[in-house]
């Protein structure tokens, strides 16, 4: 039996120190989840999961009257439970992986590249798509964005 493979997980171990997970409670997102929740285990890393409030165009806005800080704070709340959820499944699921958690507000692919950026990851992993429909044509495609725009490794799922 040859020592190569483990020589190859060794080096891993090495190079994966911090896997940062962008959700946004898609099935997409959730599918990324569980792909770097698996990564952590069997590399041993620390697991950063992180969501992205998205900006709010006036072009989304239904009428005058509409109260964008009421729905500004609930569309917040909202990813804030998405990073919750996240977190409580991995901790349920794989308590010795070391998680944190962090809600941000932007544009997704902008924040995603920041965050990894700060905490100097060693590997992305996001959805191929998440939830766009409308807000996703007008800011563009989050995965296509940060796959062109950052230096790190990243590991897109389907």
């Amino acid at each position: 039996m040859s020592s190569r493979p483990d020589a190859k997980e060794a080096r891993a171990h090495k190079l994966i120190r911090k896997i940062l997970v962008a959700t946004d409670g898609s099935e997409h997102a959730q599918r990324a989840l569980y792909y770097a929740e698996e990564s952590a285990l069997n590399w041993n890393s620390e697991l950063i999961i992180i969501s992205v409030v998205p900006p709010i165009s006036s072009l989304l806005l239904p009428t005058p009257g509409f109260n964008i800080k009421k729905y500004i704070s609930e569309l917040e709340n909202a990813y804030q439970n998405v990073l919750i959820e996240a977190e409580e499944h991995v901790k349920r699921e794989s308590p010795e992986i070391k998680t944190s958690t962090q809600l941000g507000k932007g544009r997704p692919a902008d924040i995603i590249i920041e965050i990894a950026e700060k905490e100097n990851v060693d590997l992305i992993v996001m959805g191929s798509r998440g939830y766009g429909s409308i807000t996703g044509w007008i800011l563009g495609s989050t995965s296509r964005h940060v796959v062109e725009h950052c230096t790190k490794p990243i590991l897109i799922i389907k």
